[in-house]
């Protein structure tokens, strides 16, 4: 799913350049040409980021970005774009609540830049409030055990199963060296009398590996048992 951008401008020239830029580099934007209408559209739907320029007509952007802190706290970033580029301006825009301050005329590569790194930071701080540090990392996600899934870093949950929650969290419980076949089995197959275990741990292994996939690696060692590798190498 794209990033949704709601971009703030009531100069309609360049409102849709800007817009049509961003779309043609993979960003969801809806365009607003006032106040009124950006807290309409703030108010029925959720934005990844705003992008908001100072002088509107029937307001002051600085109003409305205090308006959206006040409301959304600093889940969602602001970049400022605006014409009032002195440094008395963009100090009081930063201290307002904007994430950044991108002055007129500006690059449209630089504005795109901007973008993501405001998105990228954004994402690691919300991981990093849902990601209790007690979670074991898993190179690019977390297990969640409590929740019976894998969190990747961009925040989609991949499910687990029971047995693969209690395979994967006996490798994750020592990440990096190997765990012997014996012990995996006794970590996810609890009694001897349970009939599943007749059942290889290469099946539940294979599975794991399709569904970590561009989380972490799983490696076997031959004769011995499985190995968590923490950092995807892909």
């Amino acid at each position: 799913m794209h990033p949704k951008i709601l971009y703030v401008e009531d100069n309609s020239v360049i409102r849709e350049r800007v817009a049509a830029h961003l779309r043609a580099e993979g960003f969801a934007v809806e365009e607003c040409a006032d106040a009124a209408s950006a807290r309409r559209a703030f108010a029925e739907r959720d934005f990844a980021l705003v992008l908001l320029d100072l002088m509107l007509p029937d307001g002051n952007g600085i109003s409305l970005l205090r308006e959206l802190r006040a409301s959304l706290g600093g889940s969602v970033p602001v970049l400022i774009v605006s014409a009032l580029g002195e440094i008395d301006e963009r100090v009081s825009g930063l201290d307002a609540g904007a994430n950044d301050y991108l002055a007129k005329p500006f690059s449209l590569r630089e504005l795109s830049a901007r973008v993501r790194a405001a998105l990228r930071a954004s994402s690691a701080t919300k991981r990093e409030e849902r990601e209790p540090a007690t979670l074991p990392r898993l190179g690019g996600g977390f297990l969640d055990r409590a929740r019976a899934c894998v969190v990747r870093d961009d925040g989609t949950e991949i499910p687990l199963s029971l047995r693969e929650l209690f395979l994967l969290n006996r490798l994750a419980a020592d990440a990096g060296l190997v765990v012997p076949l014996a012990e995996l089995i006794s970590a996810v197959w609890k009694t001897d009398s349970d009939k599943s275990i007749s059942r290889s741990p290469v099946v539940f292994v294979s599975r794991l590996r399709r569904k970590l996939e561009g989380v972490c690696e799983i490696e076997a060692v031959r004769g011995v048992g499985y190995r968590l590798v923490p950092r995807f190498r892909g």
